[in-house]
């Protein structure tokens, strides 16, 4: 039997091998990366005592080993031998992983492929194709993410759940369960069209759209969420939608969204101990018990202004703070943008502040800096990890992306999205990759990769 420090040892060898050599040939299907040069073939293979030693390793210790590796290296070691590889599917089935995993970019682009999505690791700064399940995901709006999960609408404007690592796919009950949207048919008792009414609880915003299948996801659907609801042990799906930015949700395995009337203007969610937070544009905070037969709003934070242009999210804090963040919209004035050679927006990302919540005062009280966390903010759940369990990520940093309004058309027209990194302690800016990697691709959005799949969190 080899001691622990001797299973150590082979494992580092064996992934190393693989990192660098093997794994193009042997990943799964999942993981398309390119093929190895021929340099890099001449050390390739292991030798047949490696490879015995590697697949007598006790199991119990190699998942333990495993479930402490970032996504990558975990599919890396699951390519070194049958053995490790079955270790590797238990611990995606039983949702054994350990490790905090690091936030990624996920982006989508026709260019490379319909059913291809794009990685882009901030732990690595690598990035890694992803093969998805239809329908096309290239073709998709992406809503939103949230505990590992995407939320996205297809060609016919309905919604799934998917996550990217695992492949799990959900459908969401029908768009036309909720209140706003009603269906037209054809002549042939076929759905053509949506009738899509703008009018919120107390009044009429506007006439209503007759729509074609595919454009109603870029008029009536704004962002959305996942939450696991422990005490229940279900998922919920929050979306925020138009007119004027209200809040339907959705439990998974019923078939229709509830709406959530009368306010308005939400623009993030977030949940805890069973309730849902929803933060205003006039900086309001809402709580939604949605567990209750009749369910409604409780002001934890009144209105701070009465008219506002920033975007405003809402984060719980690892240390149990209720944080605001306050985004200012990018500028009126027009620069240029060398990469396109088009006009572009001024970034004032840069100027975002932080508040504290105080909720027994019902006041904000605005906050310089971070200290040891990192805040990730975008089209996204806002999420305010702990810096000293992510060494490869900036403490006291803003990791960024574009979720401005008209972010669609934006995106279409080739202008410069805003993402970035934002130092809180000198208010300065920096790329985290160059703006190439996005030309020709819709904006990206913040994922933390979640390996469990969703029966084993369901039982947990």
């Amino acid at each position: 039997m080899c001691s622990r420090e001797e299973i150590m040892d082979l494992c580092r060898q064996a992934i190393h091998q693989n990192m660098c050599y093997v794994v193009p040939r042997v990943l799964p299907q999942q993981l398309c990366l390119p093929p190895p040069s021929p340099k890099d073939e001449l050390h390739s293979t292991l030798t047949k005592t490696s490879t015995r030693k590697f697949s007598d390793l006790p199991h119990d210790i190699l998942m333990d080993i495993i479930a402490m590796l970032e996504i990558p290296d975990a599919l890396r070691a699951a390519s070194v031998c049958s053995s490790w590889c079955s270790v590797h599917t238990k611990l995606h089935n039983l949702g054994k992983y350990k490790r905090p995993q690091t936030p990624c970019f996920l982006y989508t682009s026709q260019s490379i492929g319909e059913n291809i999505a794009c990685l882009y690791s901030l732990a690595e700064k690598r990035t890694y194709k992803l093969t998805l399940p239809e329908p096309p995901i290239s073709r998709r709006y992406l809503l939103g993410s949230s505990d590992g999960w995407l939320v996205t609408a297809d060609e016919r404007s309905e919604m799934h759940i998917l996550n990217p690592i695992t492949g799990e796919q959900i459908a969401l009950p029908s768009v036309i369960t909720i209140n706003q949207v009603t269906p037209i048919f054809n002549h042939k008792g076929v759905l053509c069209k949506y009738r899509y009414s703008r009018h919120t609880a107390e009044c009429v915003t506007d006439s209503p759209m007759t729509l074609p299948l595919d454009k109603l996801r870029y008029f009536f659907h704004c962002k959305a969420f996942v939450f696991y609801d422990k005490s229940v042990k279900s998922y919920i799906v929050v979306l925020i939608h138009n007119p004027c930015e209200q809040l339907s949700f959705a439990r998974l395995g019923y078939d229709k969204w509830t709406w959530l009337p009368p306010h308005l203007r939400f623009q993030d969610c977030t949940y805890k101990d069973g309730l849902l937070y929803a933060v205003t544009s006039l900086g309001e905070i809402f709580a939604f018990d949605l567990n209750t037969t009749v369910i409604t709003a409780k002001i934890i934070m009144d209105r701070t202004k009465e008219y506002s242009r920033e975007r405003i999210y809402i984060v719980q804090a690892p240390w149990g703070d209720l944080l605001q963040v306050w985004r200012p919209p990018q500028g009126d004035g027009r620069g240029y943008d060398e990469i396109t050679g088009r006009s572009a927006l001024v970034s004032n990302t840069g100027r975002t502040k932080l508040y504290r919540v105080d909720t027994l005062a019902k006041e904000l009280v605005e906050i310089s800096d971070l200290g040891d966390h990192v805040l990730f903010m975008g089209n996204n759940q806002t999420y305010c990890l702990c810096a000293k369990e992510y060494p490869l990520l900036k403490a006291n940093h803003i990791y960024f992306t574009d979720d401005s309004e008209c972010l669609a058309l934006r995106t279409l027209w080739g202008f410069h999205l805003d993402i970035g990194l934002l130092n809180l302690r000198d208010k300065s800016v920096e790329e985290i990759v160059s703006p190439r990697l996005w030309l020709k691709c819709r904006a990206p959005v913040l994922l933390v990769p979640n390996p469990r799949k969703m029966n084993s969190t369901c039982h947990n």
